[in-house]
């Protein structure tokens, strides 16, 4: 129950405000709206983030036994100030284009200024994570609430904001019916070389994983090991026969692309180019910490990227659920379970 009511907690307010971007385009009273709640939520979030930091700066780091006594602690409060900082300049220009002060700009059109600001604020949300990565004792327990291994449930759970925060951003009932929204998010068939391409990609995918598993494990080898004993308990398929161990590699892998590339492929991509879009998706898998593991979930998803921008986001569905399909069951073949 607590897990539904934490997703309608993030589901509500933000597709709300989706969807308020989009009246904006043509309700003065709406962009005005919009600019002041962002704008308010900004300073909320550079206060707290400074008191906390000034807080913690006070009373000495390092000088306690929790995790917000360190020096990460400070570093990581001082990043959500500045994401509240940043966000309250990204609403400066909108309202003086509002009072009519400025020329139109990227911030004229108010969905890309709602998805600019969601962007800085996810991305500092993130980094903020990663900071307090090494201080937290049981990291794994804050991505589950417990620490074992992770359900399909609750992955189909935590994707279904992706899912509607997507297809609310796109504008659906205000600007898009459900037809346009499918063609914006970019969904479509796939033909047999199409499929074979996808194919191609996945196992190359897999090649390069490997590759970059041996290289974190030989430049950051205590990470390594913290960092495995994380995934190995969110992913475990121990005790399970293969019908189990394909059961949950299936509902993993198409959990995970659902809401993954609906919203990064389909939703932001267009908005922010390849590069961007990765960037974002890197950072939010944070149970890989600071490693070398983020840049090669940054290079994956510049591939799926590409896929999206060369086929269409069918076939960065595709792609992404089969290589995490493909992830569970090579290591239950190769794990001798």
């Amino acid at each position: 129950m607590s897990g539904a009511i934490l997703t309608l907690i993030l589901i509500i307010p933000l597709g709300a405000l989706a969807l308020l971007s989009h009246w904006a385009r043509k309700s003065p009273a709406a962009e005005i709206s919009l600019a002041v709640v962002l704008l308010v939520a900004s300073i909320l979030i550079a206060l707290l983030g400074t008191f906390t930091s000034i807080g913690l700066l006070l009373t000495g780091p390092g000088t306690g036994d929790g995790p917000l006594s360190s020096t990460s602690a400070v570093a990581a409060a001082l990043v959500a100030a500045a994401v509240g900082f940043v966000g309250i300049g990204l609403c400066v220009p909108p309202l003086l284009k509002i009072t009519g002060r400025r020329a139109d700009g990227w911030w004229s059109d108010p969905p890309v200024f709602f998805a600019t600001w969601l962007f800085v604020v996810v991305l500092g949300n993130n980094l903020f994570s990663l900071l307090l990565f090494t201080q937290v004792e049981d990291f794994g327990a804050l991505i589950t609430g417990s620490g074992a291994r992770i359900s399909p449930g609750a992955v189909l759970l935590s994707q279904l904001p992706l899912v509607a925060i997507a297809v609310l951003g796109v504008g659906i009932g205000v600007r898009r019916g459900l037809g346009d929204v499918v063609s914006r998010l970019g969904y479509g068939g796939l033909s047999l070389r199409q499929l074979g391409i996808v194919t191609a990609f996945v196992v190359g995918a897999l090649l390069l994983s490997a590759a970059s598993d041996r290289l974190f494990e030989y430049l950051q080898p205590g990470l390594y090991e913290r960092v495995g004993e994380i995934t190995s308990d969110l992913f475990s398929i121990e005790g399970m026969g293969l019908s189990s161990v394909l059961l949950f590699g299936l509902l993993l892998g198409l959990g995970a692309a659902a809401g993954e590339e609906t919203l990064f492929r389909g939703a932001l991509q267009p908005v922010f180019g390849v590069v961007l879009t990765s960037l974002l998706f890197a950072s939010l898998h944070v149970q890989y910490g600071p490693s070398v593991s983020l840049g090669y979930v940054f290079l994956l998803s510049v591939g799926l990227g590409i896929l999206r921008n060369r086929i269409n986001t069918t076939a960065a569905f595709v792609a992404h659920a089969g290589y995490n399909f493909s992830g569970v069951l090579l290591a239950y073949l190769l794990g001798g379970v």
